[in-house]
């Protein structure tokens, strides 16, 4: 048997959006490439979990019965070395999502929690023996790379510093900007289809901009 939590791991792809580690935190690296998705695969009692971001840190697993749990079985960890912009945080944030793994062998359990904020998703996972944590966000906030493809908006700069112009929005929709832990931190309504956001008090980081019907965006506050 699976704990209830279990089919919300199954339906969505995962993407690391930071970690809590011996009480420090660390965002995701901004990379030349995408983070890569975590998800949950397999079926009766034989599971796998791929935790990405550059490299993936792959674990087989068992799940609680009784418990948000699940304990690793075995895995390993790829070893492509990425070279792009911020090549030295990224090279660390991968050694950390592996440590974070397999640092404690076999057989280490790992707590699970899915908590919802609006249209945000987020996965906590948190070794049972050392209280360290990975925060995972859902694609479906993120956009998918289909999504990213295909999508309407038009956003720029971005990088941005003070103004962010969005162009494409559907005529009187409202524009929404959360930060990574899903908290709304903006709201702007668009009388056209064009609208230009005020962020110059926001903090330097990666945001998300949302509206109706349209796939989620990123950018970045610099």
């Amino acid at each position: 048997m699976l704990s209830a939590q279990s089919p919300e791991l199954f339906s969505n792809n995962w993407y690391i959006s930071k970690m809590v580690i011996g009480g420090q935190t660390t965002t995701s690296p901004i990379m030349q490439v995408s983070i890569g998705s975590s998800a949950f695969t397999g079926s009766g009692t034989a599971y796998n979990f791929q935790s990405r971001y550059y490299n993936s840190a792959g674990s087989t697993i068992t799940f609680s019965p009784t418990t948000d749990s699940f304990t690793r079985q075995g895995g390993g960890c790829t070893l492509a070395i990425y070279n792009g912009t911020n090549a030295a945080a990224a090279q660390a944030y991968d050694q950390k999502n592996c440590d974070f793994y397999f640092n404690s062998g076999p057989a280490a359990v790992f707590n699970y929690q899915i908590v919802t904020s609006g249209i945000l998703k987020t996965l906590i996972i948190t070794h049972s023996s050392t209280g360290d944590q990975i925060f995972y966000n859902n694609s479906g906030f993120l956009g998918t790379g289909e999504n990213i493809l295909k999508k309407p908006l038009s956003i720029y700069p971005n990088p941005a510093k003070d103004i962010l112009n969005i162009e494409g929005i559907h005529e009187g929709s409202t524009v929404k900007i959360y930060d990574l832990s899903g908290k709304k931190v903006l709201e702007a309504y668009s009388e056209g289809i064009n609208v230009k956001i005020d962020i110059s008090r926001l903090n330097k980081g990666v945001y998300i901009v949302n509206s109706k019907n349209i796939p989620a965006q990123k950018f970045i506050k610099e």
